[in-house]
């Protein structure tokens, strides 16, 4: 069966409310990112993910998507590291209600601060004002660096070290980013896409269904993670734990999902203000908060989203035994001056 007709078909199918395969999810994705329905190429890609979307996605078909990303498009770069130590992610689906600023990106270095062994993949800004790339280009690092004994040298030195997805994933860098702004199927777990794999991964999900994406990093053979969706108080979501209301957790032990709800207080930590999380305007803004936050000498919102998220990314990495002791430990390195020094160790290094 020709391209065109086997990708019309099964379009058909999604938009007659039937399910598909994680093997026809693959094949679609495949022909969408190999050019093959030529002019057509934008609108299907759209129809397709929005479709799926509209219908309810299935553990199998997001799989299959996923699927296609990582094992037809991805090109791995495979750096050594002692694999004792479980090599950490933070990341976020984007796509949210609330639009904060980098919190990952500033979670990351506290954590790795701290001794948390941390990869943080990211782009370019695609629905907010500033991703993670643009604003660690704007400090100074090399964020196109993918020389691997460079990055291996970052990791020893720093427990850090950075990806971004453009020159790993080239296919997808030119049918799929920077045109999609809705929330679709791949969503719940393109994010996990790096060219360097992590081991364990705090997920942040811009959507309440945190149990979905659960499933699909324990079919892609994740443990000890964590899934977040965060919440204001009037329902709008964000990607990361919340300070400012209530934050959904699904939680991976032993390849078992338990899922829980929590409030800013169960960790100490005054309800704050929606309008202190934000991003800024520009790039420089949010580069400005990144270098506030790390050189902060005293708690406010903005710290303490990023130690509830830091604490968090502690904690999977097994160094404490709660979210609550990630975060004294996050708390101590930003107030202590550590987490500003270590991250000027980084620049140094990625330079």
């Amino acid at each position: 069966m020709k391209e065109k007709e086997y990708f019309v078909k099964i379009l058909r199918r999604i938009i007659n409310n039937e399910n598909i395969s994680s093997h026809e999810a693959f094949n679609c994705l495949k022909l969408l990112l190999d050019h093959k329905l030529g002019e057509a190429n934008d609108t299907c890609f759209g129809a397709y993910l929005s479709s799926l979307m509209t219908k309810g996605a299935t553990i199998d078909e997001v799989y299959g998507l996923i699927d296609c990303v990582l094992n037809y498009d991805c090109q791995e770069l495979k750096i050594n590291h002692d694999k004792s130590i479980p090599l950490c992610g933070i990341i976020g689906s984007g796509k949210d209600d609330v639009k904060t600023f980098n919190v990952s990106s500033i979670s990351a270095i506290v954590a790795a601060s701290c001794g948390v062994k941390v990869l943080k993949n990211g782009s370019r800004s695609e629905a907010s004002v500033a991703g993670t790339t643009d604003v660690f280009e704007y400090l100074g690092l090399n964020v196109l660096e993918n020389n691997k004994e460079k990055l291996e040298e970052c990791l020893e030195k720093t427990n850090f070290v950075f990806c971004d997805v453009k020159p790993y994933f080239p296919r997808m860098d030119k049918e799929y980013m920077g045109k999609f702004f809705f929330v679709h199927p791949l969503s719940y777990i393109l994010p996990i896409a790096s060219g360097i794999k992590f081991d364990r991964v705090l997920f942040g999900l811009a959507n309440d269904n945190t149990e979905l994406t659960a499933e699909l990093l324990i079919k892609l053979g994740y443990d000890n993670s964590i899934v977040v969706a965060g919440h204001d108080m009037s329902g709008n979501n964000f990607d990361e734990i919340s300070n400012i209301g209530p934050t959904k957790i699904s939680e991976i032990k032993n390849g078992k999902v338990k899922t829980y709800n929590i409030m800013p207080d169960v960790f100490g930590i005054k309800r704050g203000k929606k309008e202190n999380i934000l991003e800024g305007k520009c790039v420089k803004d949010n580069a400005d908060i990144f270098m506030d936050i790390l050189s902060s000498k005293e708690i406010d919102d903005k710290v303490n989203i990023i130690l509830m998220n830091a604490g968090t990314l502690i904690y999977i990495s097994g160094l404490v035994n709660s979210i609550k002791e990630g975060i004294e430990l996050a708390k101590d390195s930003i107030l202590s001056g550590k987490a500003l020094s270590h991250f000027n160790k980084i620049k140094e290094v990625l330079k």
